[in-house]
């Protein structure tokens, strides 16, 4: 598949806001005016569209909500869409999103997290337009730590530009900032330490394997993903260049006794790394249910062909409870263990702020050694 990028974003460009899934209430609407009027300041076009109710679970009716997102996607003039949040039933838009006028059309970025996940992936996969997965449109206000990186700074990069993040070594360990009392705050409160684990070897927790892995970046929230996964939505299979029936191993380089060494896994191992070749790192992260719900959703992933050719997990640092007898790691290994591949837990790309921005399509490049670990993502 041949990923299209939108061109960079730039001042004086429209910003369409939707709600393909939940609208916003009147407790929080102080918070979205001030984030309309935040990229207002910043020189953009904001174009509010009229699914944006919050009076239920959803903004519209369903056929009312997939026709602006259409007319948003597909609009010339507009070059970014972002929801104001995610929510819960977004996938019902799928069947009614022509994705083929939307693959004929300019690519345009569209952003966000949790629900809207559920139109991300299947946006990648089914048009090879990239994505952005990470901050909505009420979070954008908030001040990024570095080395992590905002939307707008993926949206406005150069064409064909590679770009770095890693764990800034923080994040909010608890609560959440009431809008409704201050609707213009900017920093989060970071009560929370701690940085990237391996969990799939013990004796690599503290960083001491190295890794050079490549592939093409795709996922989302598990909750979400998990009622696409082996759907014609979420067949990631897409981005290797085949059905899904090809096993591939895909190792960039550089990996010590960790992905390769798998040939229980069915993996062939060819290390193919080029751009359109077939391997993926795939992220997940668990929203809010409990580890044997999480389990038990990413065994149906596999099942359904959602992590082959992966080469390395990467799971979103979460809040989600632990069950009476698992943990949400022991979750995630007892689903994808057997894979034989890294799986790096508490990447930023989950529930918990801060936000680790993914680009669905974009070439990744994970590294991990004793002195480093960061994730590279190229738009090419």
């Amino acid at each position: 598949m041949q990923i299209r990028y939108p061109r960079p974003l730039r001042p004086g460009d429209t910003i369409g806001v939707t709600a393909p899934s939940s609208g916003v209430g009147d407790a929080v609407r102080g918070r979205f005016d001030h984030a309309v009027s935040w990229l207002r300041e910043r020189g953009y076009e904001v174009q509010l569209g009229e699914c944006l109710d919050g009076t239920t679970h959803v903004s519209a009716p369903v056929l009312e909500r997939a026709a602006e997102l259409q007319r948003m996607l597909t609009d010339p003039e507009v070059r970014a869409v972002i929801p104001p949040w995610g929510g819960e039933t977004a996938i019902d838009l799928l069947p009614h999103l022509d994705m083929a006028a939307v693959a004929a059309a300019e690519p345009t970025w569209m952003v966000g997290f949790s629900d809207i996940s559920t139109i991300l992936t299947p946006l990648t996969l089914l048009t090879g337009w990239a994505t952005l997965h990470g901050t909505n449109l009420m979070d954008t206000p908030y001040e990024v730590p570095a080395p992590l990186l905002s939307w707008l700074d993926v949206a406005t990069a150069a064409p064909g530009a590679t770009l770095r993040q890693a764990s800034p070594g923080v994040h909010r360990a608890s609560g959440w900032d009431d809008w409704g009392v201050d609707p213009t705050v900017s920093q989060h409160t970071w009560d929370g330490t701690g940085g990237w684990r391996r969990i799939d070897r013990p004796d690599d927790v503290d960083g001491t394997g190295g890794l050079v892995l490549e592939g093409r970046v795709v996922g989302g929230c598990i909750e979400t993903q998990s009622g696409i996964a082996g759907t014609p939505f979420g067949r990631t299979a897409a981005l290797r260049g085949g059905s899904g029936a090809e096993g591939s191993a895909g190792v960039g380089s550089g990996d010590v006794g960790s992905a390769s060494d798998d040939s229980a896994s069915g993996r062939s191992g060819n290390l193919d790394a080029r751009p359109g070749a077939g391997p993926l790192i795939v992220y997940i992260e668990a929203a809010g249910e409990d580890a044997l719900s999480i389990c038990r959703r990413l065994h149906g992933m596999r099942l359904a062909g959602y992590f082959d050719g992966a080469v390395a997990v990467l799971v979103g640092r979460t809040s989600a409870p632990d069950s009476p007898t698992m943990t949400q790691d022991e979750a995630v290994l007892d689903a994808l263990g057997s894979l034989g591949v890294p799986i790096v837990a508490d990447v930023e790309c989950g529930h918990v702020p801060p936000y680790l921005l993914m680009v669905n399509g974009s070439w990744g490049r994970l590294v991990w050694t004793e002195e480093e670990q960061y994730l590279e993502q190229s738009l090419v």
